[in-house]
């Protein structure tokens, strides 16, 4: 496949490097590049405003902005003829001649300054990716912000997530459409010359820096877990209920929690971040049946970050699959005395920066959800699947991986649950912030070449954030984010996403969907 990549000359980025590289690894490839006529050239003052957060927040990685003239300078131009595929990176309207042609929209702008725009006026994030290919139906991705007052983070999640759109843009000619098959109208797009699009974008970047300059600590946030016991009834029966809450106190911050009954005591698996070590444990909290929990026990450390101790049982034995995307790798350890001793057993995969591995057995083997992390995105956007015949056996991504790009419910929240012989599957709401809420989502089809959930119902926690949900046993947990010093006590909701009918009260679905953000069917 001839492919072209044709740049504006004065933006010559590292994600358009990311973007040549993979696809260079592509089989029987040839990449070349082209220059459109013109020259639209980011503002000043946002070069200025990098240093600033490169300054600022100590950023040493290598950014998606960064300049990358001499690389994208060594593909080969374009030679006589027609490409097959021309990726449109520069936002003229004109391009070479190709029997096919992608261009990226950034909140309707054909260009990085779009997602500046975007954040500036506290607007979601949305890429666009317009294919020749299906005219009326471009292809979609959401991705996260992982720190809105950040533009470098922020630029760099979103743009790692355009270049996995466009990767599978071009793996999948003939993907789902976006909505349940329904063609869309055409987005609204403005040219890239618009003086409102980026006269609003430069305008906003010197009081960007001024807010930058003054920015202060998040205030005493942290993390916490909250538990409750209800043998008959759960929090998407009850809509409503309160759970005791538990914190790390002022040396560490608790999250991730997943309740788990062995012998008749029940205990709570957390991770414990050590504000003195930077990284994050898996401890471990007994509790009674009278709501006394003891302090919680680490139970297994390592060298680098841990989280998100999936603990569960399985062939007479219990086994967890704690987060370890740091380490580039998916590790399964064993309980050698349940609930304080662990060894590892196995690498179910390795050289993946894989995160929240939510593993579900299903028709004999095991699906494995994660949100991977690709070039600098966030983790937070993007859902990968994969399958293996047995918990050990080599796993196989799954054909249309990534099988969503979107925040607001792609990576795990929690263990599937099994209801009424259909599986719901709790999924975080990172379209805002991280930890914003969480969204139950159906799964209505997943097979190896499909992936359909639904969105079903939502859980917040008033004021605080939260982004993890388990029940086990009776035993229901939650984690929340805000100002948990002294809490005792938390009040958590579950607002259905579909009409009730099981009360007087009736739910107006499109409102639901207006006030959330959220659409009723997701297609991978």
């Amino acid at each position: 496949m001839r492919i072209c990549l044709n740049f504006d000359p004065s933006r010559l980025l590292r994600w358009h490097w990311w973007l040549a590289q993979a696809l260079a690894e592509m089989t029987d490839s040839q990449i070349s590049r082209s220059f459109a006529p013109h020259r639209y050239p980011l503002p000043q003052g946002s070069r200025l405003l990098f240093e600033l957060e490169r300054l600022i927040y100590g950023f040493r990685g290598l950014g998606a902005m960064d300049r990358m003239e001499s690389a994208l300078l060594s593909l080969p131009p374009l030679q006589a003829g027609e490409a097959d595929v021309v990726i449109d990176l520069s936002g003229e309207e004109v391009s070479p001649t190709a029997q096919r042609v992608l261009r990226p929209f950034f909140n309707g702008v054909p260009s990085e300054i779009g997602i500046m725009a975007a954040l500036a006026n506290d607007q979601d994030l949305l890429v666009e990716l317009h294919d020749t290919a299906r005219p009326s139906n471009p292809w979609t991705a959401r991705p996260a912000s992982q720190d809105r007052e950040v533009f470098s983070a922020s630029l760099d999640a979103t743009l790692s997530c355009a270049t996995a759109l466009i990767l599978k843009a071009l793996h999948h000619e003939d993907g789902p459409l976006d909505v349940d098959g329904v063609v869309r109208a055409k987005s609204t797009t403005r040219s890239f010359g618009s003086k409102s699009s980026l006269g609003f974008a430069t305008g906003t970047f010197a009081a960007k820096m001024a807010r930058l300059l003054n920015k202060v600590t998040r205030g005493g946030k942290a993390w916490a877990i909250g538990w409750r016991f209800d043998q008959s009834t759960s929090l998407l029966d009850k809509r409503e209920a309160a759970f005791h809450v538990l914190s790390g106190g002022s040396s560490s911050y608790l999250a991730d929690p997943f309740p788990f009954r062995h012998n008749g005591q029940d205990f709570i698996f957390v991770e414990q971040y050590l504000y003195s070590q930077n990284r994050g444990c898996i401890a471990v909290v007994a509790l009674d049946r009278n709501g006394t929990a003891s302090a919680p026990r680490i139970v297994l450390e390592e060298p680098h970050h841990l989280s998100y101790p999936f603990v569960f049982a399985h062939a007479g034995q219990i086994w967890m699959i704690p987060e370890s995307g740091a380490a580039r790798n998916v590790a399964l350890y064993r309980a050698v005395e349940f609930p304080y001793r662990w060894t590892r057993e196995a690498y179910l995969i390795e050289g993946i920066e894989g995160y929240d591995v939510t593993p579900l057995p299903h028709q004999g083997g095991f699906w494995f959800f994660v949100s991977p992390r690709l070039w600098a995105s966030s983790s937070w956007d993007m859902l990968d699947l994969y399958h293996a015949d047995g918990l050990t056996a080599s796993w196989t991504r799954h054909a249309a991986s990534p099988a969503l790009i979107d925040a607001r419910f792609s990576r795990p929240g929690g263990a599937v649950i099994e209801q009424k012989g259909r599986y719901l599957r709790p999924a975080q709401d990172c379209s805002r912030d991280y930890g914003g809420a969480v969204t139950i989502c159906r799964i209505d089809a997943i097979d190896f070449s499909e992936f359909v959930q639904t969105p079903v119902g939502r859980i917040e926690a008033g004021s605080f954030g939260c982004h993890t949900y388990n029940r086990h046993a009776g035993l229901e947990t939650i984690d929340i984010f805000g100002q948990v010093g002294g809490l005792q006590e938390a009040t958590v909701s579950y607002i259905p996403l579909v009409p009730d009918t099981r009360g007087s009260t009736t739910i107006d679905e499109a409102a639901l969907q207006a006030g959330l953000g959220i659409r009723l069917a997701t297609r991978s």
